[in-house]
């Protein structure tokens, strides 16, 4: 029996763990969502009766310490696996596919974009972190997962040539980082982070920004065939967190388990820009 906790459950990849995760009856699983009540409505229309919702917003740490209350009320106050989802992949398509160059006469655009994705994708998994902390310390399996992003690895872009979605590359770059440092404060207690890019999955993007992306990763896998479903990548996902251990905390790692942030087999590779 193993407690999990989805923080950005609404939709996409936070959702497909709610569905993958409360199918084994043995677990107990808790979202964490902005609008709790919408996403409730689609786990009775799915037949999913075994999930909990909870209130919180990555954005608000002060919602995100009483989703955790509630939480520890939920759940006898311990929780295993700690799954931090919830992003910001951008609410403006055109700023996002620019390089850095041609953002010139874009730069009111640029930080607004650039301030709501390091609020939500660098400081949220922080904020989220540190709210479920104590649950996490009670819990048998102590792990916290980060959903990140192959677009944060420069060797990787360097490869594929891609120089478009600069904020939120830079905001899933950051929360690595944060999550390296947490790593180190959180190793002498058991207790084992993880930054976790889960493919390019299909979930809310325009068609014509997965075709861009599909073909703009071939730089870095010629054989690339596309994005995956959640359910795929939910599943390689679950692989990944099964096995990491202690010793690997505070590494960045993609949904194959390894650094290699695209397979030509159809598995995916590192998640698009605003995506998720």
């Amino acid at each position: 029996m193993a407690t999990w906790v989805i923080v950005g459950a609404s939709r996409g990849l936070g959702y497909e763990y709610l569905k993958t995760l409360s199918a084994n009856p043995s677990n107990t699983v808790v979202g964490i969502a902005r609008t709790p009540a919408n996403v409730t409505k689609q786990l009775s229309t799915d037949g999913l009766t075994k999930v909990k919702m909870v209130q919180g917003d990555m954005d608000d740490y002060k919602s995100l310490n009483a989703a955790a209350e509630e939480v520890s009320k939920l759940v006898g106050g311990a929780v295993d696996y700690l799954i931090i989802n919830g992003a910001y992949g951008g609410n403006n398509e055109e700023i996002t596919m620019l390089s850095p160059t041609q953002l010139v006469g874009h730069e009111e655009q640029l930080r607004t974009e650039f301030n709501q994705a390091m609020s939500t994708n660098a400081l949220g998994p922080l904020f989220a972190t540190n709210a479920f902390l104590p649950l996490v310390r009670a819990g048998k399996a102590k792990k916290i997962v980060v959903i990140s992003s192959g677009m944060a690895d420069m060797d990787g872009m360097a490869m594929a040539g891609i120089a478009a979605s600069v904020a939120y590359s830079a905001s899933k770059a950051a929360v690595n980082l944060v999550v390296a440092k947490t790593a180190l404060d959180l190793k002498p207690d058991g207790i084992a982070i993880l930054a976790l890019s889960p493919g390019l999955v299909t979930t809310s993007g325009s068609d014509e920004a997965y075709k861009w992306m599909t073909q703009a990763f071939k730089g870095y896998e010629p054989n690339f065939k596309g994005p995956i479903t959640t359910e795929q990548s939910v599943k390689a996902q679950l692989k990944v967190i099964d096995n990491f251990t202690l010793e690997q905390t505070g590494q960045f790692l993609s949904h194959l388990g390894n650094k290699r942030w695209l397979s030509a087999n159809g598995e995916g590779d590192g998640v698009a820009p605003g995506f998720e």
